[in-house]
């Protein structure tokens, strides 16, 4: 039977790693900010917006299907299926990978005739043997996911991030004066790719997995992964165009090629990062929510499944808003301390609300994903990159980099607002996510009104650091304790609606999946 208790343990287990995770990897990022450069920095993001893209297509939906289909033949007590899924899996993937990074490689010299700078080519090239890698890793990663072996992905992940940064400063220190920066942070992670590929793999064979023939599985998994791919791979896809339209869109304004690159790595390299803070926490929610709602689905638990989603919905909307106001109210602070950019900052006022619809999209689309209804869940998202191509296209111009913003929270609020809907009708259930989010967003206001004063507060006799960690625990106690005397967010309530439901699920974990982990 599956307890609240385990759900609970294992969203805590992902998020321990995640947040070790993007500790290193946020750090890193304020080091390569320093380092690079904003131009650099900016060169660097288009040449990683690009493999961003190859990565989607091997790695993003083959790993979600694997997982969910894992989770269905656990519960089914078919090993041999599981196996056999994994290989198809791998087999994929691994093709999909070389035939794209050959590609690459062959037209590399046409490549170099689309970016403003030459030098993204070459980091692309660096950076092709980390999508071959993560070809590899993903696909067993998927299979440890849906047999839920959290702590091995969620250590390898961690892994991965710290030599990631091991060997760009062994790299930096061994050939740093004949490379430049951006070609050392693209060969540092495709080395970290290798490793961690190595360690899912030893440990898949360590715990008794093993391969099987995949011939029954090809049409499976190609038939519930593309359209999953497809929505990954679009949002990938956007960034390369995005890459290209709004420097071009802002030297067309007025301002140099220098500068225009710099702008677009100060809001993409700088600012975006911080957005996806909330997403250590709906990401670990996400990640446990796609096996735990697919085995549960096949069953027809629908009572629990219902449970799980509103639940799902409400913890995403409560930790992304109790964000916004510390982002709102010490906006040029954070953009000074971390970056030492204002700009950076800035950009965080205007778009902290982003992160509301990100976290939407993200529980949405997942929930969409474990009802077999990923073909809708990717019509839905190209609506919504649609929009956002045409806001860039039509406002870059007029109001500058903002146009990113605009145009991403539009894209993500039509694409989340589909996805709730179709999810309401297969159901026949009401979410009520607009009566949350806006009886949320009227308790962040005296929340912001509070981190304002107590940063200020404290700024004028401490460090700086001191004034934005006290400022934020202010903000951040100030919502939670304003959401609970309002019973906007009833957190006991809430845990035990989804405790008496999982009690009357049927058992869904076999005691032999004990011995895979």
């Amino acid at each position: 039977m599956i307890k609240f208790s385990d759900i609970i343990k294992a969203v805590a287990l992902i998020t321990v790693f995640s947040i070790l995770t993007r500790i290193l990897g946020f750090v890193f990022r304020i080091y390569l900010s320093w380092e690079m450069g904003a131009e650099m920095l900016g060169i660097y993001q288009v040449a990683m917006s690009v493999v961003g893209v190859l990565m989607m297509l091997v790695s993003s939906g083959l790993p979600l299907t694997l997982s969910k289909f894992t989770a269905i033949y656990e519960t089914q007590k078919d090993r041999q299926a599981v196996n056999r899924a994994t290989t198809a899996t791998l087999i994929i993937s691994l093709s999909l990978s070389i035939v794209l990074c050959l590609l690459i490689f062959v037209f590399d010299t046409p490549l170099e005739k689309i970016f403003a700078d030459p030098r993204t080519v070459l980091i692309i090239l660096t950076l092709l043997p980390s999508v071959i890698f993560s070809a590899i890793y993903s696909s067993f990663r998927g299979a440890l996911w849906g047999k839920k072996n959290y702590f091995i992905v969620g250590l390898s992940e961690f892994v991965e991030q710290a030599l990631r940064i091991v060997f760009f400063f062994v790299l930096a220190y061994a050939v740093g004066q004949t490379l430049n920066s951006g070609i050392v942070a693209g060969l540092s992670l495709s080395i970290a790719c290798l490793f961690s590929a190595l360690m899912v793999i030893v440990y898949y064979f360590v715990k008794g997995n093993r391969l099987g023939n995949p011939r029954d599985q090809y049409r499976k998994i190609l038939k519930s992964a593309t359209p999953i791919t497809g929505v990954r791979v679009a949002t990938s896809a956007l960034q390369p165009i995005i890459a290209i339209i709004i420097p071009m869109q802002l030297v067309l304004a007025g301002m140099s090629n220098e500068n225009a690159l710099a702008e677009f790595g100060i809001a993409v390299g700088m600012t975006m990062p911080l957005l996806f803070v909330p997403s250590t926490l709906t990401g670990s929610l996400a990640m446990v929510l796609l096996p735990e709602l697919s085995s549960q689905y096949a069953q027809k638990n629908k009572e629990n499944v219902v449970s799980q989603i509103n639940i799902a919905f409400t913890f995403s909307i409560f930790i992304s808003m109790m964000i916004v106001p510390l982002y709102m109210g010490m906006w040029q602070d954070i953009g000074l301390f971390v970056y030492n950019n204002e700009r950076a900052g800035l950009y965080l006022l205007y778009s902290a609300w982003l992160m509301i619809p990100l976290a939407l999209s993200n529980i949405s689309s997942t929930v969409l994903n474990a009802l077999g209804m990923e073909s809708k869940s990717f019509i839905n998202y190209l609506t919504g990159a649609v929009v956002l191509v045409i806001i860039i296209l039509s406002l870059t111009q007029t109001i500058g980099i903002v146009s990113l913003i605009v145009g991403t929270g539009a894209c993500m609020t039509i694409s989340s607002a589909m996805n709730i809907s179709l999810i309401n009708k297969k159901l026949q259930i009401k979410t009520h996510i607009v009566t949350k989010i806006v009886s949320m967003s009227l308790l962040a206001v005296p929340s912001l009104l509070f981190t304002i004063f107590t940063f200020n507060i404290f700024d004028m006799f401490c460090p700086k650091f001191f004034a934005l960690a006290f400022g934020s625990c202010a903000g951040a106690l100030s919502f939670i304790l304003l959401c609970v005397m309002f019973k906007v967010v009833d957190l006991k309530a809430m845990l035990l609606e989804f405790s008496k439901s999982n009690k009357k699920a049927p058992e869904i974990s076999p005691p032999h999946i004990q011995n895979t982990k």
